[in-house]
């Protein structure tokens, strides 16, 4: 695991921010922030590779599903829970939907619970940035495709007779033919 993961909690409950924060920062693999503004959690998503969001589900400015749906469109890859003394149906479903949120965790919650499912959104996040440079990478490759065969028309196709490519009798023809100067020892 390269270096700490930050894990950013907000809540307008100064206590139960400080608390979060304590917990959390007991575990040495996490850079804790805690911030009383979604607001400026927000813009730490967005400047910041914030690993985990660690939010109170009902603030007066937002509500924690709402931040996490904005901070899902913004980063995808920070994965997000919910803290909530509102269990109800309705909130998880309002989480899920507008947050795709990782973990509901219950007030009053056992420290121990808390930095295990932090752990575990943190080893999630590492997964998505995975994912997300491969998703890259493929786009990148789909985007250079599509320049070639846009510049050389039928660069990518490759001519078969069943199973079989069909290799032409003088492929340097037709790559001069199509501007492309290549040099023959590539063939050695």
């Amino acid at each position: 695991m390269p270096g700490k993961f930050l894990i950013v909690c907000v809540d307008d409950d100064e206590a139960m921010l400080s608390t979060v924060a304590r917990c959390l920062r007991r575990e040495p693999s996490f850079e804790v922030r805690p911030s009383h503004n979604p607001h400026e959690v927000l813009g730490w998503v967005a400047s910041e590779q914030v690993a985990v969001l660690v939010s109170d589900y009902e603030m007066p400015e937002m509500t924690g599903a709402q931040l996490a749906g904005h901070a899902k469109k913004i980063r995808p890859e920070t994965v997000r829970i919910l803290l909530t003394g509102k269990r109800t149906l309705e909130t998880a479903i309002d989480g899920i939907n507008q947050g795709e949120v990782f973990r509901f965790i219950n007030k009053p919650f056992e420290d121990k619970a808390l930095r295990q499912a932090v752990l575990e959104a943190a080893q999630r996040h590492q997964e998505l940035l995975a994912l997300s440079g491969d998703r890259q990478r493929r786009e990148r490759r789909e985007a250079l495709r599509a320049a070639l065969e846009a510049e050389y028309p039928g660069i990518s196709e490759v001519p078969r007779d069943g199973d079989e490519v069909v290799v032409t009798a003088d492929p340097w023809s037709e790559a001069r033919a199509l501007g492309l100067e290549l040099d023959r020892n590539l063939e050695t």
